[in-house]
């Protein structure tokens, strides 16, 4: 997967720009999450998962529409769909937080799980 990573591999930070996100839009959708144990199926960072992991499965609006994870809501109609819409962080708790880190640490950029917990 590394020579497909679109970004820096040594800091796992993801390339900016159209041409990336796009990239990474399709990048190891097929990959089974690196932090599931492959004996239990348990996910080892639970506790502390990002917010992606958090809203896997719900319908999340983004600036492109309401998001759907490909693996749910088979045979469902839009309005079912609209339904079941999760609003993620609606008091923008995570940016106050990143906030407070950037200040105490600098400076991040975009990650991936995979290449955080390596």
């Amino acid at each position: 997967m590394a020579a497909e990573f679109p970004g820096n591999l040594k800091t796992g930070v993801l390339d900016e720009g159209p041409e990336a996100e796009e990239c990474f839009a399709e990048f190891a959708n097929d990959e089974v999450c690196p932090v599931l144990d492959p004996e239990t199926g348990l996910c080892d960072l639970y506790d502390a998962r990002p917010m992606t992991c958090r809203t896997f499965g719900p319908p999340v609006r983004t600036e492109g529409g309401l998001g759907v994870c490909e693996l749910c809501f088979h045979g469902a109609t839009d309005e079912q769909i609209a339904a079941c819409e999760m609003v993620v962080d609606p008091d923008d708790v995570e940016s106050k937080l990143l906030g407070k880190l950037e200040k105490m640490q600098g400076p991040r950029g975009q990650t991936i799980v995979a290449f955080c917990v390596k």
